[in-house]
């Protein structure tokens, strides 16, 4: 018989990390059922459900490449073929990220019924959020693979490079989600704000540019920003260059970074979620 998880006050305000973790292995299932039923619950079970999750970003991509094409000409042959393979590639990885903001976020506030009645690490939710996230971005990933060879884009081993960034992108969306979700119970304007942050972040992330086109002087600005050694990297897969240790070191500093002050703001306020639902 499993024996209650009880909270007691401690001198750092974190749980015993150990049966902490324990709890989060034992709850993987819940997690992965839970996930799996809020994303049919928003019609991920139909099949104009699914297809969405694909257009919605596709469509995203050919209006920014509309854009562009009226601001400044895309050229014509392989340069424009390019231009619209960093589009389409830029756009699925960016709402990868927002998308596990948009889940993590509100996850908590929408578990407000599970937190409230059930007692278990409330990390559960955030993780929730996440697997929903990474199951909406895997199969944009399968349609980009088809773009990019009708494109006539190289393949190399270099896209063995994406088996480093994508979990190195993962372990830093999971890292602002526990600040983000965070935050939206401490101050519920939070979520209503996200889209409006999102969209700044992207105009600042090479997704609708490439890295080649930044200004010098834009650029030692833009290198503050969290997800550019991410976009530099995959920039560099997505062209059958192996990417750079720079770029890898960046993104590892980055995700290392932001997960471990999440889960640690997380963790510290974790026992207070309940009176301020």
């Amino acid at each position: 018989m499993r024996m209650p998880s009880v909270y007691e006050a401690t001198e750092s305000g974190l749980p015993p990390m150990r049966q902490y973790m324990r709890d989060l292995r034992e709850r993987r299932r819940f997690i992965w059922h839970l996930a799996r039923t809020d994303l049919k619950s928003k019609n991920y079970g139909t099949v104009i459900g699914q297809s969405w999750i694909i257009l919605d970003p596709l469509l995203s991509a050919g209006v920014y490449f509309f854009f562009r094409s009226v601001v400044k000409s895309a050229g014509t042959g392989a340069t424009r073929s390019l231009i619209l393979s960093h589009l389409i590639w830029g756009v699925f990885f960016f709402t990868f990220t927002q998308s596990s903001l948009n889940y993590g976020a509100r996850s908590l506030v929408a578990g407000r019924g599970l937190i409230l009645n059930a007692s278990f690490p409330r990390a559960v939710l955030p993780l929730v959020a996440i697997v929903k996230a990474i199951l909406d971005f895997l199969p944009t990933l399968l349609i980009y693979g088809v773009f990019h060879a009708i494109l006539g884009q190289p393949f190399g081993l270099s896209l063995l490079g994406l088996l480093l960034v994508i979990p190195l992108l993962t372990i830093f969306n999971m890292g602002v989600i526990f600040i983000m979700a965070t935050a939206n119970v401490f101050f519920r304007d939070t979520a209503n704000f996200l889209p409006y942050l999102t969209r700044l972040w992207l105009y600042m992330t090479p997704v609708l540019y490439s890295i080649r086109e930044i200004p010098a002087n834009l650029k030692v600005y833009l290198r503050w920003n969290p997800l550019y050694p991410f976009f530099g990297a995959l920039e560099q897969i997505f062209r059958a260059q192996w990417p750079s240790t720079g770029y890898l070191l960046g993104a590892a500093a980055w995700a290392a970074g932001f997960f471990v002050v999440g889960a640690l703001i997380f963790l510290a306020k974790e026992r207070e979620f309940a009176v301020r639902l």
